[in-house]
């Protein structure tokens, strides 16, 4: 089958005035999901029975730049629903930054700073299921998107180091409720050997929502979440990464713990993380995720992922989810 390739255009502007360019690039999937029936859904999906996947993405990026070199742009994709909505298309992920010498500020459905400076899954090659993002014991987002998932964040670089403040805000007539985080991080490298760190606090109010794609319950309430991570790149082929996270909460206190590592070698790459919701009024919430991946070239990919989820009440609690597919990148 002959490959479309989805061409970058640029629009070149009167004399005098910065050239603004607009691309696009597009990715799919296509395969076969499937898990176990006993626990909640992962986002997505609407059965666990085995069945049929594909997914569509169309992004688009638009730049510019003013005569005083102030660079500004937006970018949105445009998805196709997954579950039973086949062919409906969304706009998603939309974002608009402007940036200079005074940083950048970026406004839209955008990682805050938690979790914009935290490291939560190293070396992970995806799934086209997401499974090994969607177990109980993952923790990727933190506390964003609980209220309208619209971000403002303004981050800084300096060297090796770069800092972050980010809010989103309550839209609810009743609610005056604020989310807002702080976060650094740093790379360096010693002598071939590279290493990361992250550290952010977040704090918002939530009602009737949980933490994490299934995981821990907090139902109501001011909730705290102060984090640090660390990662390693043995310059190998191999990388790993821990994070911990305190979380602070008026129904319950306790924390999450998560580790992930990779190894990538030739044209294979595999992935795998666990993590742990330790929380004082509840069992621990657990689970772990395994993705592998083989690069065909010319944006082909095969794919392979599973993950496994413990939610504390037994075996008839636990939850299985799989997938294998291609993915194409354009």
């Amino acid at each position: 089958m002959k490959q479309i390739l989805l061409a970058t255009t640029a629009l070149v502007m009167t004399a005098g005035v910065a050239a603004a360019e607009i691309s696009f690039s597009g990715y799919a999937e296509m395969g076969v999901v499937g898990g176990g029936d006993n626990a909640p859904l992962p986002a997505g999906r609407d059965t666990n029975e085995t069945q049929f996947h594909n997914d569509f993405n169309l992004k688009v990026t638009a730049t510019s730049e003013t005569d005083t070199g102030l660079a500004f742009g937006v970018s949105v994709e445009i998805s196709k629903d997954e579950g039973d909505s086949n062919g409906n298309f969304t706009a998603d992920n939309e974002a608009a930054f402007i940036s200079g010498a005074f940083g950048t500020l970026t406004m839209g459905e955008i990682d805050g700073a938690m979790d914009w400076a935290m490291t939560e899954n190293i070396g992970n090659p995806g799934s086209i299921g997401d499974d090994e993002t969607t177990h109980a014991g993952y923790f990727g987002a933190f506390g964003d998107g609980k209220y309208d998932n619209q971000i403002a964040r303004y981050d800084y670089s300096f060297g090796d180091f770069g800092v972050a403040v980010s809010a989103e805000l309550d839209d609810d007539e009743d609610g005056a409720s604020t989310n807002y985080a702080v976060g650094a991080k740093w790379n360096g490298d010693f002598g071939g050997f590279g290493m990361g760190a992250g550290i952010a606090y977040q704090s918002f109010e939530t009602a009737g929502t949980g933490l994490g794609s299934q995981g821990a319950a907090l139902v109501g309430g001011d909730v705290e979440l102060l984090g640090v991570s660390l990662t390693g790149d043995f310059n190998n082929g191999f990388v790993a990464g821990i994070a911990y996270t305190d979380i602070s909460s008026d129904l319950q206190d306790g924390n999450h713990l998560g580790l992930s590592a990779g190894f990538t070698t030739g044209a294979f790459q595999i992935g795998a993380n666990y993590g742990v919701f330790d929380m004082d009024a509840q069992d621990k919430v657990k689970g772990y995720g395994i993705a592998a991946a083989y690069d065909l070239g010319g944006g082909l990919k095969l794919h392979g992922g599973y993950g496994d989820s413990d939610f504390g009440g037994g075996d008839d609690d636990d939850n299985e989810t799989y997938s294998v597919g291609v993915s194409m990148s354009f």
